[in-house]
């Protein structure tokens, strides 16, 4: 049965596996393809592994303009996702779910959500979606006019790129794009060195007609600014030209929002009426199919501020009326996505609570199993794990192996004078001083009150000086009991063994050497220290 739960489990991964390795070579999904996937595997299937699914679907939404889709599968990612194995694709979903923000120009909101992105991703120590997430935390930092900031997260994200050396057709239309909005940061703060750098950059990158193909928008874009800036204007229109046409090719435009934004600038900047209406008859039927009513809105704003030469007043007054009747709708849808983002982020801030909950009470329950509740110290059961690794280790590397054992003398009857509360506060002496004095050593309660400490390549010298400072601060704590034999204060015995382990030795063999030493020195005197000194009987 678990070998068949293994192998369909191991087919689920592969689903996920294979979309993952479809978006990383830039091949489009079909909606038949992800809805398939997410009837075979079910939350009930795996949650995790259908957060990861919900992941394509979100990013397929978006391609298609669908943002509610979008955001509807990233919530559901989201919400599977965390708590499970595969809760390091959390990042991901994070970082669309800024760009979905950054895309209604919410870059409040697209900040937060990027942030939480590189928290996973430093969590994950995923490298390439840290890149990612910083390219686009760069992209919303340009928009608002942060230039410098934006510079600063280019060229740490373009940095991770390079030492990555991903070579995927994905990564590589992502980083060109990226040096195309750095190049741009760059111009904008008169840095014409550096963008001059990123040209070589861009002419090295482009050596595939794919990878040239998807990123002609962005570097054509920041090509005419260089030119621009060069004092060569004609060239600069032919990289505009080259730009609209990349357009053109484009089946959905939505997703090159940073690049758009850069061209409307650099014609608007110009300001030439027939390169802005070039580009406005380019971009407006797009929109439209694509009802980006916030880009239709720019559009029309931009034609009759500056193309109202070449309109009628009929047409004029019709593209007033449109942008005003837009614009009345595109309030309200605005506010409604306003609404759905918060209600998402509530959502989303709520099952990240709910999983910091989860992962308090399952550490608390890892700490309680491997602890002493009254002294803080490692258990029993933790401590026979520790001494079966750590006696392989220094059998196999030769290196010193030193154990305590050690007891409060004449617990009972400080217990029988006193109370079992001044037995549980001599106890607690006992553990606070054995962490003191070894605070790098594995400190253990055995039971009752005896405690252990374990001790790897340190020598018998180290050892016997530790042991008789612990017990001058038992001393020292000023505990009575009045009923000791060795004086009316709490004080301890300990039994000590430091050798290096040989075969056919085992770990108990070292145990019981400490335990008859300790036995007699109490027989012979107590509040005393003493190591087994090798008689052969145990090592």
């Amino acid at each position: 049965m678990d070998i068949d739960m293994s192998a369909t489990r191991q087919q689920m991964l592969e689903t996920a596996e294979h979309l993952n390795q479809q978006m990383t070579d830039g091949i489009p999904f079909t909606w038949e393809t992800l809805e398939q996937a997410l009837t075979s595997v079910t939350e009930q299937d795996d949650k995790g592994i259908h957060g990861w699914i919900c992941y394509f679907a979100a990013f397929y939404q978006l391609t298609t303009g669908n943002q509610e889709g979008c955001l509807h599968y990233l919530d559901e990612s989201v919400r599977c996702l965390l708590g499970t194995d595969q809760e390091h694709h959390v990042a991901r979903v994070y970082n669309m779910i800024g760009i979905v923000a950054h895309m209604q120009n919410n870059l409040s909101l697209a900040m937060e959500q990027y942030d939480k992105a590189l928290d996973y991703t430093e969590k994950y120590d995923d490298k390439m979606v840290h890149s990612i997430v910083l390219s686009n935390m760069s992209d919303a930092y340009y928009l608002i006019g942060a230039y410098e900031r934006a510079v600063q997260c280019h060229a740490e994200c373009i940095r991770e790129f390079e030492q990555a050396d991903d070579n995927s057709t994905y990564s590589r239309i992502n980083f060109r794009k990226m040096l195309a909005e750095y190049g741009c940061c760059l111009l904008h703060l008169h840095m014409d060195d550096e963008a001059e750098k990123v040209l070589c950059k861009l002419e090295e990158t482009g050596q595939s007609k794919e990878v040239i193909r998807e990123t002609r928008l962005g570097v054509n874009v920041f090509l005419a600014y260089l030119a621009e800036r060069n004092g060569d204007r004609k060239k600069a229109e032919e990289h505009v030209r080259t730009a609209v046409m990349a357009l053109e090719d484009m089946t959905q435009v939505s997703s090159e929002y940073d690049s758009i934004q850069n061209l409307l600038q650099y014609v608007e900047k110009i300001g030439k009426t027939e390169q802005i209406e070039e580009v406005l008859n380019c971009l407006e039927p797009k929109a439209a199919i694509e009802q980006n009513k916030s880009l239709l809105l720019q559009l029309l704003s931009l034609r009759m501020r500056y193309c109202s030469s070449r309109m009628t007043p009929e047409e004029f007054k019709q593209s007033a009326d449109t942008f005003f009747h837009l614009k009345d709708s595109w309030e309200l849808t605005e506010n409604s996505q306003v609404m759905y983002m918060m209600e998402l982020r509530k959502r989303l801030q709520a099952a990240e609570e709910e999983q910091k909950e989860q992962e308090r009470k399952r550490n608390r329950l890892l700490y309680q199993a491997d602890h002493d509740e009254l002294t803080g110290l490692y258990n029993k059961r933790s401590l026979n794990r520790y001494l079966e690794d750590v006696f392989e280790d220094c059998l196999l590397n030769e290196k010193e192996l030193g154990i305590l054992f050690l007891d409060i003398d004449h617990f009972k009857q400080l217990n029988d004078r006193y109370g079992h509360g001044r037995g549980d506060e001599g106890i607690c002496a006992v553990a606070d001083t054995l962490k003191k004095c070894f605070p790098e050593d594995y400190v253990a309660r055995y039971g009752g009150d005896e405690f252990l400490v374990v001790m790897t390549g340190r020598d018998r010298e180290y050892a016997e000086e530790h042991a008789r400072q612990l017990c001058m601060g038992i001393r020292e704590c000023e505990i009575p009991n009045e009923d000791s034999s060795v004086e009316p204060w709490l004080t301890i015995s300990v039994g000590g063994v430091c050798a290096i382990p040989k075969e056919p030795n085992r770990v108990w063999d070292f145990l019981s050497a400490a335990d008859k030493t300790l036995y007699d020195q109490k027989n012979e005197q107590k509040g005393k220290v003493r190591f087994y000194v090798g008689e052969g009987q145990y090592l």
